[in-house]
């Protein structure tokens, strides 16, 4: 009996950790648990998400990659063991979508959806923070602001503030899947609250009927996290740099790359932005609806939906934000950084320079002989 599991995310609930390890245990997970992680490179599961979308991914559709998903089909269709699909961006399939996806896998004699989910008072913040990495500028509460407007009426534009729900709304993206696949067969892991001694792999693989303990490659673990000063500093430098004023092309490798991803990252001292009291009241009600949501529809559930309640506020939050000398501190320390980084400017040999003033010598010289 074949079964294919397809993990949809939720974005922002370690996935891409899930899948970096997966992908470096896939030759072990085939030996030892039965288990076909497809693809020939990393980024397969990326590109089969996005061709399952291409009105929605359009700027992603890369046609070189087309036969990603074909490939991995048959892959998975060869194999007389449990496969996985992993990537995020499943979440956001239509209905339409999900059913084409189901049709595409009907060889496995069993389907299962496997979903990862973190609760708001943590997702909020961390959503916003990698939209402030992607060129946004709203601040935190006017972002908190407009995702609570939309939760009211979801016909409101998404704004300047970025999109949340639709990647994030767990209720109405299993039911969604649920049209495809029985609730049996729908797995909520819960990302596990802070201070817990399980760990998400242990639970996601739990979810798979894997042992953990089987898979033994590790992968490091990367700071994804900018502190609350340094998320200020990049918000308030993306008003100097929208789309009207640099190339993405160019902002991705500068400021997501080096600045970000080299030296913010190499030094994000201080906690992450959290929540403040009225945002933390609001999320924690609207999380008590939506776990009420996924509790009655019996869905499968590794962890504990108790995971999903927003925790009680940290003792060390502050809600003024950060002070205009901790912002410029930012600013200049990633200066100090650039100049130590940056090459050197070119200076001319003095052979170079000599023989210049050589030429604008002898160039006088002719001007003069033809004035006269």
């Amino acid at each position: 009996m074949s079964s294919v599991y397809v993990h949809i995310g939720l974005p922002k609930t370690g996935t891409t950790h899930l899948q970096d390890r997966l992908w470096r245990n896939r030759d072990i997970a085939l030996r030892v648990a039965d288990l076909l992680y497809p693809g020939n490179a990393i980024d397969d599961h990326f590109h089969a998400a996005v061709h399952l979308q291409p009105g929605r991914y359009l700027d992603w559709v890369d046609p070189e990659h087309a036969k990603a998903w074909p490939t991995m089909v048959a892959q998975m269709r060869a194999w007389n063991g449990n496969a996985l699909l992993s990537h995020e961006l499943f979440a956001t399939a239509t209905a339409e979508q999900v059913g084409q996806l189901t049709r595409d896998l009907s060889f496995a004699d069993e389907i299962h959806v496997v979903v990862t989910v973190r609760d708001l008072g943590r997702q909020l913040p961390s959503v916003w923070q990698e939209n402030v990495k992607n060129q946004r500028r709203a601040r935190l509460d006017e972002f908190v602001q407009r995702v609570a407007a939309i939760a009211d009426d979801p016909s409101l534009p998404v704004g300047e503030e970025g999109p949340f729900w639709e990647f994030q709304d767990y209720v109405t993206i299993l039911k969604r899947w649920e049209q495809y696949v029985p609730a049996e067969r729908i797995h909520i892991v819960t990302v596990p609250a802070k201070g817990s001694s399980d760990s998400l792999w242990e639970r996601f693989l739990l979810a798979l009927g894997v042992d953990a303990t089987q898979l033994t490659e590790t992968v490091p673990t990367a700071n994804a996290s900018l502190s609350a000063t340094q998320t200020e500093f990049l918000r308030r430098l993306n008003d100097r740099l929208q789309p009207d004023s640099i190339d993405w092309a160019r902002y991705e490798r500068i400021v997501k790359g080096q600045l970000i991803g080299e030296i913010l990252f190499a030094d994000a001292a201080g906690p992450p932005a959290e929540l403040g009291p009225a945002q933390r009241d609001w999320a924690a009600a609207q999380a008590s609806r939506m776990i009420g949501a996924v509790a009655d529809a019996g869905y499968s559930v590794v962890g504990t939906l108790d995971d999903l309640d927003v925790a009680a506020e940290s003792s060390a939050s502050t809600h003024d934000g950060p002070t205009q000398d901790e912002v410029l501190t930012v600013a200049l320390d990633l200066i100090a950084e650039l100049v130590q980084r940056a090459p050197l400017p070119r200076v001319r040999p003095r052979w170079e320079t000599k023989a210049r003033n050589v030429v604008r010598r002898a160039q006088r010289r002719v001007t003069a002989a033809v004035r006269r």
